[in-house]
């Protein structure tokens, strides 16, 4: 017998994410839209205005295994580089329970 070690697999094998618009209720979208009309009021960049979730999707099916709504476009961006690392880095049971718990965690909010 040989003492090679078979490959990982790692989760990008199985998943993918991307950026995608937040799912939010109509009263979060318009305090996000108000809050992003005062900081453009005082010299911010307005990115705010729209919600951002960084969304893990199959790649056999695209179905969504994991949805996590940000506060910004530059959180979700940050988010979805550490993602995207875990997805290199672990097997796909590992990976998802690091990320399903932060999942469960924003869906609590």
């Amino acid at each position: 017998m040989s003492n090679e070690q078979v490959p990982q697999k790692h989760a990008s094998d199985d998943f993918d994410v991307d950026l995608e618009k937040a799912n939010e209720s109509p009263l979060r979208a318009a305090t996000r839209w108000a809050a992003g009309l005062v900081e453009g009021f005082f010299g911010g960049d307005g990115s705010d205005v729209v919600g951002a979730a960084v969304v893990v999707h199959r790649l056999d099916d695209h179905s969504e295994v994991i949805r996590i709504n940000t506060g910004s476009i530059e959180e979700a961006e940050s988010l979805v580089s550490m993602v995207r690392s875990d997805l290199d880095e672990l097997t796909a049971d590992d990976f998802l329970d690091r990320w399903s718990a932060a999942d469960n965690e924003e869906n609590a909010s």
